[in-house]
């Protein structure tokens, strides 16, 4: 194209976005239609826009957070760029969400109670019921989706785990994927959780190849893609409005932080959890954000004094919460550089800024903690010996670790319990939300009782946007969250959220009017395959108002206000798909059948036709947890190195390659012991058919072959701690390279396949010749 065409595309550009400014600026003079050009009249090309001056959104979303952890909330932890949020604008005192992350994303994002939109628990562990599916209606368009079609531009960066598990691949669908869900871009992680210093990432729908860095962390690159995007507007219309979804792997496990904030808090925590939360207790006391006689609630069963511990347990337990705040630190770091690109761009008086967390503080650490959380999501709990072996490097690369309960006890600071919990250490966190350019108020507080599912209509009615009656095509649900907009000039104005459910994994409460009944039912969260027997009985009934900590059960004393919640919980059950109450075991044992099934269909076996890559777990071959062979045809004539077949990663997983031609098995138990079997011969040149039996004979021991046309190369043993459930929610199954960490010393893979992979064939279930 010549310099006339290029001059002509730019003109037309001009053109489009004048008349997009025209439309803003009067009413659009309509096109006069004639039969040729010359007897006709253009009009401007006018596109939606957002309503005038219409603010920016800004909603960062903390994972795993307690009410007592941030600094404006009372907590220990350094987080000045969240302190300075709170200076201007409001804290809420009296926020909720659900017990756990998937289900309070899609209640935030679409603004309807989670079992409602068919996220009652965790996606990972999706059944096939109304409230537990994963599959979020169309008819439940999100925040997102509403202001897209309103002229906003949509970005969403971080943690998506709301979606169906075997949707997660480049193979879609993409129903659900962000895209599907009302967001123009995407940066992320499709998991509950994620390696901070080497994630899995997706960018839009296509994998992210990150090379190696010594100084990567995911919390600094979701920064860097914030500020990118932003200053991408410049290209169009910088005065675009945007709503940005910033939700982190922090501070989720793994609680990865760099080294020089993990120094910062060396000692800091060596008083231990119980004068932690007394600190934090006396600091509320003094910001208004607790009655004057609150009080501390008692420790949960398995959570000992401080003063009962070893100085082992106590020298752990410590370094436990220094990586934790480590990582707090780093994260409102980050989200500091966003804010000031905002401040240096002119925008931040008129962003509106959210920063929350999903839940409450996570005791799924158990009472120990453990070195790597793929460890306990296996059933296997560390113990000390194990966890001090990885002391020096606590928080580092060669750790995926969660702190003891304690400290998420001490997190949670003052209310009862955690995260999977419907107490209000489950539910009850920090909401903080400024808009100075629309909000006069500065550092106040606001009692009213609020959910998360408030969230996406006060946004929405912030930014003068009406709900679309119809989004996907769909006519739309109504919202079960109401505006919080009436708060934010009233400080004393009654809440509009008089009633609201809770319900995860059994564990369940009502709320109403200040009232609020809870069933204690399965509170050892660590434990998935528990499975607690269901019942009516052991409702408990606590009077808010008078004591918020939930320390007086009434039960006894007021049985009449206690049956009057019991069936108010179960006419919200009935009207939002809560039934049937489901045990975490229950849903673990329905994946499985559904596997089975699959495995059925397919006769045990998956076959591939070459090169493959980012297969989620959930559309593997179930190789984690059973014996199997892997049967692969190559054409060595071009190359003879590299992976063949590899799933997990450094913190259990495993990569069937080659090195100088030698076949290799190289195995990382959830221990992070390192077993191989490598043969001490090199394949010849040209087509070969390697074969790899896996036999598995308890959870701790394997035994593996290596055979090429026939012939066995080399055999051996596996030890280690060997998966029940999954190697890893955010490593995948690839073949022909590794797209994630491998096996091999400091995560290490075995690079990309040199030769061809005609076919690779996985069966299940074959034993191993003797």
């Amino acid at each position: 194209m010549g310099m006339n065409g290029l001059s002509m595309v730019a003109a037309i550009g001009v053109l489009a976005l004048a008349g997009a400014s025209a439309a803003e600026a009067a009413p659009a003079a309509a096109p006069v239609i004639g039969r040729t050009f010359q007897e006709s009249r253009p009009g401007p090309i006018v596109r939606q826009t957002a309503p005038a001056g219409a603010p920016n959104i800004l909603v960062w979303v903390i994972d795993d957070m307690g009410f007592g952890q941030l600094g404006s909330y009372g907590g220990l932890i350094e987080t000045p760029n969240i302190d300075r949020v709170a200076q201007r604008g409001l804290r809420y005192t009296n926020y909720h969400t659900t017990p756990i992350c998937s289900a309070s994303r899609a209640a935030l994002l679409t603004g309807r109670n989670s079992h409602r939109v068919h996220i009652g628990g965790h996606s990972a562990i999706a059944v096939g019921f109304p409230g537990q599916d994963a599959l979020v209606p169309r008819a439940a368009g999100t925040v997102a989706e509403n202001m897209r079609q309103s002229g906003y531009v949509t970005y969403a960066i971080g943690k998506w785990d709301h979606l169906p598990q075997a949707d997660a691949s480049a193979a879609g669908p993409f129903t659900y994927w962000p895209s599907g869900q009302g967001f123009d871009r995407y940066y992320g992680f499709l998991a509950f959780d994620s390696d901070n210093f080497r994630p899995t990432l997706w960018a839009d729908h296509q994998p992210v190849d990150l090379p190696p860095r010594a100084d990567y962390h995911l919390s600094a690159d979701m920064a860097d893609k914030a500020i990118d995007w932003i200053g991408t507007r410049d290209a169009t219309d910088p005065h675009r409005p945007f709503l940005m979804y910033w939700a982190t792997g922090a501070v989720h496990a793994p609680h990865h932080a760099p080294q020089r904030w993990r120094d910062h808090y060396k000692g800091r925590f060596d008083a231990g959890w119980d004068v932690a939360a007394q600190r934090i207790l006396d600091r509320q006391k003094q910001l208004g954000l607790v009655p004057a006689d609150m009080a501390l609630p008692p420790r949960p069963a398995g959570m000992k004094p401080w003063a009962e511990l070893s100085r082992g347990e106590q020298k752990l337990f410590a370094r436990q919460m220094e990586a934790f705040a480590a990582q707090l630190s780093h994260a409102d770091e980050q989200f500091g550089r966003i804010l000031d690109a905002l401040e240096a761009r002119g925008e931040l008086d008129n962003t509106i800024v959210v920063v929350t967390a999903d839940n409450g503080a996570s005791a799924e650490g158990a009472p120990a903690g453990t070195f790597s959380e793929h460890y306990f999501a296996n059933a296997y709990f560390a113990t000390l010996e194990e966890n001090l072996r990885r002391y020096d490097d606590w928080g580092g690369p060669s750790t995926y670790p969660h702190y003891a309960m304690g400290w998420a006890v001490a997190g949670n600071t003052p209310f009862r319990f955690y995260k999977q919990t419907a107490y209000e250490g489950g539910t009850r966190v920090p909401l903080i939300l400024s808009w100075p350019k629309g909000i006069a108020a500065r550092g106040e507080l606001r009692g009213q009782y609020q959910h998360v599912t408030d969230l996406a209509p006060t946004i929405l009615d912030a930014a003068g946007i009406a709900p679309a009656a119809t989004v996907n095509g769909e006519r739309q649900m109504s919202f079960d969250g109401v505006s919080m907009a009436y708060s934010f000039a009233a400080p004393a104005a009654p809440s509009r959220h008089p009633v609201q459910y809770y319900e995860m994994y059994g564990n369940r409460s009502i709320y109403a009017n200040g009232w609020k009944a809870v069933v204690p039912h399965r509170l050892d969260v660590w434990d998935f395959m528990n499975q607690p027997a269901f019942g009516d009985a052991n409702w408990e009934l606590y009077d808010l108002a008078s004591d918020p900590g939930e320390q007086h059960d009434l039960a006894a004393a007021q049985p009449r206000k206690l049956m009057e919640m019991r069936r108010l919980f179960d006419r919200e059950a009935k009207a939002n798909n809560v039934f049937p109450l489901t045990n975490t075991s229950d849903a673990w044992g329905t994946v499985r059948k559904v596997l089975a099934a699959d495995m059925a269909r397919r006769g045990n076996l998956w076959r591939y036709r070459g090169a493959s890559a980012r297969i989620p777990e959930a559309l593997a071959p179930p190789v984690q947890s059973n014996s199997f062979t892997i049967e692969t045809k190559l054409d060595l004539t071009a190359g003879a190195d590299g992976t063949i077949a590899a799933i997990g990663g450094r913190y259990g997983g495993f990569a069937l390659f080659l090195r100088e031609g030698r076949p290799v098995f190289a195995y990382r138990g959830l221990d992070m012991v390192l077993s191989e079997v490598a043969a001490d011969r090199a394949l010849r040149r040209g087509p070969a058919t390697l074969v790899l039996h896996f036999e598995r004979r308890s959870d701790s021991d394997a035994f593996v072959r290596l055979t090429a046309d026939g012939v066995e190369l080399a055999s051996g043993p596996i030890k280690g701690a060997l998966p029940r459930l999954s190697f890893s929610p955010g490593e995948t199954f690839d073949l022909g390279r590794d797209t994630g960490t491998g096996p091999l010393a400091d995560g290490r893979t075995s690079g990309v396949f040199e030769g061809r992979i005609d076919a690779i064939d996985v069966r299940i279930g074959t034993p191993a010749p003797r």
